[in-house]
Parts: C-alpha cells; sequence; structure tokens
C-alpha cells in the first residue's frame, strides 16, 4: 500500500469519526490525566530515596504517608484510565457499527453485474474478518500509541531532567529499537495481505460447499471438497504463522535491546553517583523512567504490527465502498407512477461484463399493455439475459428499452420496479416467517390482502397446516417447504405486490406433475389483467400466451401464436418435437 493511499485511509477514518468529537476529547483529557499518574512515581522517586539516604532518620508516619500518597496517585490514575478505556470503546464501536452498515448499504445497492464477478464468501469475510482485524487496530494499533506515546516523551522529559547525561546514551540505543520494528513492520504487511486473501478464498469455499452440498452428495464428492477445503484450510493457517512466526522473534529482540540498555545505563549511572554528579535518588528516578519507558516501546513494535494489519484489512473494505455502481438514477429521473401503453425493446446489444460477444443482438420486441408474451429457445439464447434488461438489472450495451415512451435510463429505478413483479425458477425466501415472505416489500399490508393472495396462490390450505400457521419461520431459502410451496409463496408475494407488469421465469420448470399443476392455477390467477413476458421450458405455461417469440442466439427468428408456429415447420416445431413430450405433461425431455 503506497503512502498516499495509507493516507487517503486515514482521512476517510477521521472523517467517520468526526461526529464523535465531544468523545473524543473527552478520550484525550482523560489519556492526559492517566499519562501525568503514571509518571508521577518515577518523577517523586528521587525525594523518597534522597531523603533516606541523605536525610535524617525518618519516622514511621512518614512512610504512611508515602504509602496513602501512592493509593492516591494510583486510584486517581484508576479513574482516567476507566474514563479513557470506556470512551475509546465507545468510540470504537460507533465507528464499526457505522463502517458496517455503510458497507451494506453500498452492498445491497449494487447491480448485478457487481455481485456476477465477486465472490459471497469474500464479500462475507468484508463484514467478519476484516472488520474484526480493523477493531483490533484502533484498540491497539491507535488507541494504544495515543495513550503510550505521551507518556514516552513524559518519561524521556524525566530521564534529561535528572541526568542528561545517562538520556544521551539511552537516546543512542532507541533509535536501534525503531529500526528493527520498522523491518518487522513491512515484513508483517505483506503477511497480513496474504493471510486476508486466503481467508477470503476460504470463505468462498465454504459457503459453494454449504449452499451446493446436495450435488456434492449427489456425485459422492464430498472427499474432493474435503481435500480442497484442507488445502485452503492449510494456506491460511501457513500464512497465519506467517504473522506468529514475526510477532513471536520480534518481541524478544526488542527486550535484548531493552536488557542491553539498561545495563549500560546501570554500569555509566554508578559511575556518575561514585563521580558525585548524580544523587541516588536522580539515579532511581531515572532508572524507573526507563524501565517504565521499556514497555512502551516494546508495545510499539506491537502497534505497528496491527496498525499494518488494520490498514490492510480497512482497505478491502473501502475497495467495496469505492465500486461506482453502474446502474444508478440519472440527476433528473423521473418517476413512473403507472403502466399505460407498451414496452417496446429495441436492444441493438447487450454484453455481460468481461464478454466479447453480446448476449443479446437486435433484438427487437413491443409488448401490449394486458398482452402475454412467451419467450422460448435454447439455454443460452438470450431470454433470462431480456427479462433482466426490463427491470433495469442491467443496461444495455447500445440501443433502448422504453415502457411508455420513457427510456428505462430517465426512470427512477425504485418507481420502475414498483412497477414489476417477478417470479422465477430459483425462489427466494426469507429465514423470516410466512407471513414476513410474502408481505416482503409490501410491510403496511393487510391481513385480508395477504390472505387473498395466498388462497389465490393456492397456499392457503399448506399454510394453515404448519405448526404456527402464517407465523411459521420457513428456515433459510425456505428449506423447510417444498418446491412448489416454495414457488406459490413467491406467486403470493408477487400477488400482493400488484404489479402490472409481471415477469415469469422459467417458474416452473423444476416442479413435478403434482405440483405444477397447483402452480400452474396460482400463475393464471396471477397473470389476470396483467402484461406478461413468460420464459418457460414447459408447454403447459407457453400455449396460451398472445404470441410466442422464438429466440436464438439474443435475436427473435420466429413469432405467432402456439398453432401458428407449429403450422410453420420451423424453429419453433423443432423446439417443441426435441423439448416438449405431449401437452398433457408438459415435460422436459
Amino acid at each position: 500500500m503506497t503512502k498516499e493511499k495509507s493516507k487517503n485511509i486515514l482521512l476517510r477514518i477521521f472523517s467517520l469519526i468526526a461526529p464523535l468529537k465531544t468523545w473524543v476529547i473527552f478520550s484525550i483529557f482523560c489519556m492526559g490525566g492517566y499519562n501525568i499518574f503514571t509518571a508521577a512515581p518515577a518523577y517523586y522517586a528521587k525525594d523518597i530515596v534522597d531523603a533516606i539516604v541523605y536525610g535524617d532518620k525518618p519516622e514511621l508516619e512518614q512512610y504512611f504517608l508515602v504509602g496513602l500518597g501512592m493509593i492516591i496517585v494510583f486510584a486517581i490514575k484508576g479513574l482516567f484510565f476507566f474514563g479513557h478505556n470506556f470512551s475509546v470503546g465507545h468510540l470504537i464501536q460507533s465507528l464499526i457499527v457505522k463502517l458496517r452498515q455503510n458497507l451494506f448499504d453500498h452492498l445491497v445497492n449494487l447491480s448485478l453485474t457487481f455481485f456476477a464477478r465477486s465472490k459471497t464468501g469474500d464479500l462475507i469475510s468484508r463484514f467478519t474478518n476484516d472488520l474484526h482485524v480493523f477493531q483490533n487496530m484502533l484498540q491497539i494499533g491507535v488507541t494504544g500509541p495515543f495513550r503510550d506515546i505521551p507518556q514516552f516523551f513524559i518519561l524521556i522529559g524525566i530521564m534529561f531532567f535528572r541526568s542528561w547525561e545517562l538520556a544521551i546514551v539511552t537516546m543512542v540505543i532507541i533509535p536501534v529499537a525503531v529500526f528493527f520494528i520498522q523491518i518487522f513492520g513491512r515484513r508483517n504487511k505483506i503477511a497480513v495481505s496474504k493471510r486476508q486473501i486466503s481467508f477470503g478464498g476460504l470463505s468462498s469455499l465454504l459457503v459453494e460447499t454449504i449452499s451446493g452440498i446436495r450435488v456434492v452428495k449427489a456425485f459422492g464428492m464430498e472427499k474432493y471438497e474435503s481435500k480442497r477445503f484442507s488445502e485452503s484450510n492449510n494456506d491460511l493457517y501457513n500464512n497465519h504463522m506467517r504473522s506468529i512466526m514475526i510477532d513471536s522473534y520480534s518481541y524478544p529482540i526488542i527486550e535484548i535491546i531493552g536488557a542491553a540498555a539498561g545495563a549500560t545505563i546501570v554500569a555509566f549511572g554508578g559511575y556518575l553517583i561514585i563521580n558525585d554528579q548524580i544523587t541516588p535518588g536522580d539515579f532511581t528516578s531515572f532508572l524507573i523512567s526507563f524501565f517504565m519507558l521499556n514497555e512502551p516501546v516494546k508495545k510499539l513494535n506491537g502497534f505497528n504490527l496491527k496498525l499494518q494489519e488494520g490498514l490492510a484489512a480497512v482497505r478491502r473494505i473501502f475497495d467495496i465502498l469505492d465500486v461506482k455502481d453502474d446502474i444508478v438514477n440519472s440527476p433528473n429521473a423521473e418517476k413512473l407512477m403507472s403502466f399505460n401503453r407498451e414496452i417496446n425493446l429495441n436492444v441493438k446489444a447487450f454484453h455481460y461484463p468481461e464478454k466479447d460477444e453480446p448476449s443479446v443482438n437486435d433484438f427487437r420486441l413491443i409488448v401490449q399493455k394486458g398482452e402475454a408474451v412467451a419467450l422460448v429457445g435454447s439455454s443460452g439464447a438470450g431470454k433470462t439475459t431480456v427479462a433482466n434488461l426490463i427491470p433495469r438489472f442491467y443496461d444495455v450495451t447500445r440501443g433502448e428499452i422504453k415502457i411508455d415512451g420513457h427510456d428505462l435510463r430517465d426512470l427512477d429505478l425504485i418507481s420502475l420496479r414498483k412497477l414489476i413483479a417477478i417470479v422465477t425458477q430459483d425462489t427466494i425466501l426469507f429465514n423470516d416467517t410466512i407471513a414476513s415472505n410474502i408481505t416482503y416489500g409490501q410491510p403496511e399490508c393487510s391481513k385480508e390482502r395477504m390472505y387473498a393472495a395466498a388462497r389465490a396462490a393456492n397456499a392457503h390450505l399448506f399454510i394453515s397446516e404448519q405448526p404456527n400457521g402464517y407465523q411459521t419461520v420457513i428456515g433459510e431459502k425456505g428449506t423447510r417447504l417444498s418446491g412448489g410451496q416454495r414457488q406459490r409463496l413467491s406467486i403470493a408475494r408477487a400477488l400482493v405486490k400488484d404489479a402490472p407488469i409481471l415477469i415469469l421465469d422459467e417458474a416452473t420448470s423444476a416442479l413435478d406433475s403434482e405440483s405444477e399443476i397447483e402452480v400452474q392455477q396460482a400463475i393464471e390467477h396471477l397473470m389476470e389483467n396483467r402484461t406478461t413476458i413468460v420464459i418457460a421450458h414447459r408447454l403447459s405455461t407457453i400455449r396460451n400466451a398472445d404470441r410466442i417469440c422464438v429466440m436464438e442466439d439474443g435475436q427473435i427468428v420466429e413469432e405467432g401464436s402456439h398453432e401458428e408456429l407449429l403450422l410453420k415447420g420451423g424453429r419453433y416445431q423443432k423446439l417443441y418435437e426435441i423439448q416438449f413430450r405431449d401437452e398433457t405433461s408438459g415435460k422436459i425431455y
């Protein structure tokens, strides 16, 4: 990471902390008090020792007073430490909460293009590992130096005040320690970057395996996945051990340097006392200051290592925050409140990111209000891509899509997507209650409207049979329900939304015949009085469409009703013969 990038990251962190400046001021005040009372025993040691060495025999009462003074000093020091530690803890947690929320808010607003090129596990590691490392940096690598560096200079001041000769000897040795600290920091920065990349890879592998566990078991690939995880796990272990190794050998090296400095000071200090250049009290005060100084110098090594780790982690967080969304509202975006006439698709070309060949090419289609249009074709023909362009999940590369004469790029995204309901083959449900899943996006929905939608989707009966009815929690991705039940919930959700434009993307292709009958009835209710674009592999879903468009290589090659296309004896007839058994089953071969 360059110095310029590090500087930019620190400025961004400070901008997040700025609203909490009152807590910052209070923590600095407490930190100052803590440092003063920490150094106080070293400063007053001279008077106590010299009184014992040169003065008359002290009374026992004086020792009691000294002891009481020590209790008071440490009590006040403790109060300042509490105030500093609590205020810093509040600052750090507030910053982490704010950063985590900013990261999540930014992430959910990014387009599908970003998620297509990102690994889920790596994104999750930004919220878990990277934020945890950054938090540790703030607690140890930032607040520590802010507390210990002033203490370092206070103790240096006491040392020069007691004996400038001994202080100069110390100043010769300290740069040696700082030199080694910088070396350790550079080495650790490299190790930490590799470790975080390894953690992201391990997280991605874990997410892939858990989400695809049915496929893993079906193909008997448990050992293969275990081997892959073991390799990734060992890679993370090795990168962790590099950091641990650096931390392990850096600490004793700094200790040896400190011990060498201490031995030199003891010998030279004895010479100065013998020659009456300093008093035993001066030497004692200096020596206490030096050994107290040794602690923050040793910590500085740990601070530097944590700082490098934290900067690497927060850089990965800011990398996500810096991603510019490619699907955004135009400056003067118009809110479209209703759909009245037609959808006009004139897609000259659409390219997915990092692909040279267009997925949709010279695609022209006008869908009138109330019309049901089906898109059919072999896999990869571009059907789903077209469906994703209508709600503007992606922008066309060349060409335009208009609703009622308005270019999608000139419309407010939220108002556009309120007009569109989508039901897909991969039903997305959340680990929440059935009621929450049906009313998702419509929290103000009444119970009566929710029940009506469930009945229309043929879902009310099986919902009523659940342990807690509509308040039953359905598990992650709705795993406690069957495929047909999950699909009917998604249809009920679309009914509650009551959008005038409906997109059905292979909504029944993964269902058995019995489930399909119930889902098909629900879809027919859903399609009533709506403009529908249907993508399907099953005849039963498309044969009643007003028009069927046959797609090939991103283009429409045939268009007409089911009967018209069969009579033509063209591409549709071939698809029909290859893909559809008969009108009764409607299943794919």
